[in-house]
């Protein structure tokens, strides 16, 4: 897991109006540790429950620095959250907190101070008067060694095309975040499975508790890992389309008066009401306005793109790379006199490339499991082409035997017709005119050719 960092240049100029600058920073690198927790075989093994949990550590040779010393200046996402949720005659008392605890619009933080949580004043201002309310913030906070609750995935027992689906999430077939019935909808699997024998038209759908929604991905090309054939997958555009641009999005947004363009979702119905948008690194496959409104963006497919490569055959992962950026939507908030001079901006804070290669032992199983099935498949053709084989080698012996027959019978008639003693041409006649007898050896009989009379 990579993470990169957006450190603002120009925070004074921005407040006053300016265009912000960024610089990306990273990667900050973490070996992501992911397996399935409280596996439970339920319905005679057509379903599954478990849990996903992931953990992390960091891996200073892959990093371009130490996350503890390093230092970013980034929106200060719990104030701007506060703002939010404050708004009206309570934003007075917001401003007063605001003000005593020193909070301002940017924040500068370690990396690791950003990622897994550091106690923020205003945060725990806050908590002491609402309750659900932590004094601790961060984009990773409580997310190392943790779950993002249970799931109830189908076997594929009955349906191989049922393999990896969610049943449920948190005991739920549907969520509660959007608007329409559509948006809440619950399918696909959890990106870590996928039915064998796919084929080059279907849509994959994958549940994405981080967005709060399903998303989709098609075809993209034909690839290669380690030898081994992929589809490549990757989420059109669609996905995050306005709803101008796809109607079928409209659902996505927090109020009719509240959708965002192409290329971004606004997630704060499941962030406690902050201002949390999403999108791909840079804006890619957004609209070109966003990308435009931050000094440094420079979206690119090689980099920003979000894919998946799977074996068509099994099924199997072989390559993958998740992309997601964080923002936070910035713009004037009525009763909060320092946002002023601020213009609607979709600020851009970090993103992620959660990345996977199959493994060189894997990839031999793969292969070894691509061998058997092709041998398999082509098993009648094996047998068809063996037959016709031995069927050849029959006809060949045939004729090689019906030529030896051929070849006897012609021996045999040329010594009938050419032969030059008969049985009439040998006369038996005694030794003498005058048989003698013997006691002991008989008579004696002489053999003589016969002469012609």
């Amino acid at each position: 897991m990579e993470f990169f960092f957006f450190n603002v240049t120009n925070v004074k100029e921005f407040i006053q109006g300016a265009k912000p600058e960024v610089k990306q920073i990273g990667p900050y690198t973490y070996r992501e540790y992911r397996y399935k927790a409280n596996v439970t075989m339920l319905e005679n093994g057509t379903r599954v429950s478990a849990y996903n949990t992931k953990s992390f550590v960091f891996l200073r040779e892959k990093s371009v620095g130490d996350p503890t010393v390093d230092n970013i200046t980034t929106v200060n996402i719990p104030i701007w959250a506060a703002m939010n949720k404050a708004q009206g005659f309570r934003s007075f008392a917001m401003n007063m907190w605001i003000s005593s605890t020193k909070s301002d619009l940017f924040t500068t933080r370690t990396v690791h101070e950003l990622l897994w949580g550091y106690e923020d004043a205003l945060l725990e201002r806050i908590s002491k008067s609402s309750t659900g309310v932590e004094a601790s913030f961060g984009l990773m906070y409580k997310k190392n060694g943790t779950n993002n609750g249970e799931f109830v995935f189908h076997t594929g027992e009955q349906n191989y095309l049922d393999y990896g689906r969610i049943e449920t999430w948190k005991g739920e077939r549907k969520l509660s975040f959007w608007s329409t019935d559509e948006s809440n909808t619950i399918s696909g699997s959890d990106g870590s499975a996928f039915h064998p024998l796919l084929n080059k038209s279907e849509r994959l759908y994958i549940f994405t508790p981080d967005l709060c929604r399903t998303i989709y991905m098609e075809f993209d090309k034909d690839v290669e890992v380690k030898g081994i054939p992929a589809y490549r997958f990757t989420p059109p555009r669609s996905v995050l389309a306005s709803k101008q641009e796809n109607p079928d999005n409209a659902g996505f947004c927090v109020t009719p008066k509240e959708c965002l363009g192409t290329g971004v979702l606004k997630v704060s119905p499941c962030r406690n009401g902050a201002p949390v948008v999403a999108s791909f690194p840079h804006f890619y496959l957004g609209e070109d306005k966003y990308a435009a409104a931050i000094g440094g963006m420079s979206p690119q497919k090689s980099h920003h793109q979000t894919f998946l490569d799977l074996n068509p055959t099994t099924g199997v992962i072989v390559r993958a790379n998740k992309r997601a950026q964080v923002n936070i939507l910035m713009k004037k908030i009525v009763g909060y006199p320092n946002t002023r001079n601020f213009n609607e901006t979709i600020f851009p804070v970090m993103f992620l490339n959660e990345s996977v290669v199959i493994d060189d032992a894997s990839a031999a199983r793969v292969h070894k499991l691509l061998m058997i099935v092709n041998v398999v498949s082509n098993f009648p053709l094996i047998i068809m082409g063996l037959g016709g084989i031995m069927l050849i080698v029959f006809i060949i012996l045939l004729i090689r035997a019906h030529q030896q027959k051929k070849k006897v019978k012609h021996i045999v008639f040329t010594k009938a017709v050419y032969a030059t003693s008969t049985e009439d041409d040998t006369s038996y006649s005694p030794v003498n005119t005058k048989e003698k007898d013997d006691g002991q050896n008989g008579n004696y009989i002489g053999m003589t050719a016969k002469t012609e009379q």
